[in-house]
């Protein structure tokens, strides 16, 4: 696992920097300087192009995974294999485009009273749509050649820097609204020329058509894998979108503190609140970064000892990570959206679902990735399409018929998490024979479920800054003091050991 942990280590703290600046931006600046309703415009805006690049990339991430290794070979430009990519993902945009504006009428008729600003600037998607499907792409080519920490940085600090200083023109009144909207749309598609850029920069960006007699034996495998993979792959990103996109279509107007107001307020307020829960998810998809590719080698040498100990390794330090993030947030939420307009923390019990939902998705550690790089991948994508209709019944239910609104969309999304995940843990245990859980594993969730009960015991100190930082820390230690000194998860001491030797830090007691 020590390219794991390494890699893993590197790419964790450029998310932590990256998450400082989400925190300006999502926090302090965009709640402050922009209305709710051009909040959650900004933010849906993203979801969507996510969803169109997922249909645009016509599965090409998870064939680049899985196929790549067997292409391999810079003398031979890797036989091709990503100009073939190239011309793939341009044709899934030219199709997915011609969709989306046929499309516009209905979208028109349904979001025009509800959502007027995502119908003002619906074509600004289509540009984000092919810089995000061209991001993804080269980002799955990069991490084939085990190359994650520059596209990370790119996607995470440099991205987040631009809006950052997006945002501040807008808050100094030096652009209005619809400029604002032209340089964040912008700004977001510069991270396509940036990862590019860093492709050509490591002599990787080979474009010259190449008709190798391996692309021509493989090609069967990889479009019938493919069209699996992209209902897999486009179904796990619009389930995970699909609540911000049925708050926005079945809220509607309505009256809030004697103020009517429109879908895009409550589409604000949620995708804010689910930010924090991203929080959780950063070491996770860090290590899943650098696991994927050891997954996708473990299928092609059939070496099921490694990806057992892997996926206990994983769910091992994955399980105390999320734990002690959770903990820490849920202490200080109180504390963090005081700095934010009150209408925002009318989102502590998302929060709090979300978050148990993100859990437990780390929890069950690489079972997605074991299944969907397997020979029974096509079942994977049965149990994602399976997962989508459940997640889309259950927010039409939860947000209309039961009108729980953005709770209940949160309580959809945790209900799906956990019935997707068990059914997956099932279907890894079923036909491999590994399960990703010990016992030391329950000991850190008995130990997490202690410090959520002591939090409400603990009474607010002195100003919001003080409660802060003592509640956090004081939560941080009850929950990792028994952890590293009684060595319940030796997988994590380890990880700690040596996510801490680059600082010079040695602790000798844990080893």
């Amino acid at each position: 696992m020590g390219i794991v942990q390494r890699d893993g280590f590197k790419l964790t703290v450029v998310s932590y920097i990256g998450l400082i600046l989400g925190y300006v931006n999502k926090v302090l600046l965009f709640p402050n300087f922009l209305s709710t309703e051009e909040v959650g415009l900004a933010n849906i805006m993203i979801n969507i192009a996510v969803i169109y690049a997922q249909f645009s990339a016509l599965g090409l991430n998870g064939i680049m995974l899985r196929f790549f290794p067997f292409f391999r070979d810079k003398e031979k430009e890797h036989h091709g294999f990503l100009f073939w990519a190239n011309i793939i993902m341009l044709i899934g945009f030219v199709f997915t485009s011609i969709t989306f504006i046929i499309f516009k009428p209905w979208v028109v008729s349904n979001y025009s009273e509800s959502a007027k600003l995502l119908v003002e600037y619906y074509y600004y998607i289509i540009p984000l749509g092919l810089a995000t499907v061209c991001f993804h792409t080269y980002d799955a080519y990069l991490r084939s050649h085990m190359k994650t920490v520059v596209p990370s940085l790119i996607n995470e600090v440099a991205l987040r820097v631009l809006i950052t200083l997006s945002i501040s023109l807008y808050a100094f009144k030096l652009v209005n609204f619809h400029q604002f909207v032209i340089i964040y749309v912008s700004v977001n598609c510069s991270i396509a020329v940036m990862v590019t850029a860093y492709t050509f920069y490591l002599r990787q960006l080979f474009l010259r058509p190449i008709f190798s007699p391996r692309i021509r034996r493989f090609s069967k495998h990889m479009f019938g894998y493919g069209l699996y993979t992209i209902l897999a792959s486009t179904g796990n990103i619009f389930s995970a979108n699909v609540d911000t996109l049925m708050i926005a279509a079945l809220m509607g107007t309505q009256l809030v503190n004697g103020v009517m107001v429109g879908s895009m307020y409550f589409v604000g307020i949620y995708t804010t609140v689910f930010f924090f829960t991203t929080v959780m998810l950063i070491p996770y998809r860090s290590i899943l970064k650098v696991t994927s590719p050891l997954v996708a080698l473990y299928w092609k040498d059939r070496n099921m000892l490694d990806m057992g100990k892997l996926y206990k390794q994983v769910t091992a330090v994955c399980i105390v990570v999320g734990t002690l993030i959770f903990i820490v947030i849920w202490a200080g939420f109180d504390d963090i959206f005081h700095f934010m307009p009150p209408q925002f923390a009318t989102g502590k019990m998302v929060f709090l679902y979300l978050s148990l939902g993100r859990l437990f998705d780390m929890i069950t550690g690489l079972n997605g990735v074991i299944t969907y790089t397997s020979k029974r991948y096509k079942i994977d994508m049965l149990l994602t399409v399976f997962m989508v209709l459940m997640t889309m019944g259950l927010n039409y239910v939860f947000i209309h018929e039961m009108n729980m609104g953005i709770n209940g969309a949160a309580i959809a999304t945790l209900i799906s998490l956990m019935v997707n995940n068990i059914l997956k843990l099932w279907l890894v245990r079923y036909f491999f024979g590994i399960q990703p859980f010990q016992l030391s594993n329950l000991w850190v969730l008995l130990i997490g479920g202690g410090c959520f009960v002591i939090n409400s015991f603990i009474p607010f100190l002195m100003n919001v800054y003080v409660d802060l930082a003592v509640r956090s820390m004081l939560l941080g230690v009850i929950f990792m003091g028994p952890i590293l000194f009684l060595k319940i998860s030796p997988d994590m001491n380890d990880f700690i050991i040596k996510f801490l030797k680059p600082f010079g830090i040695r602790i000798k007691l844990l080893e």
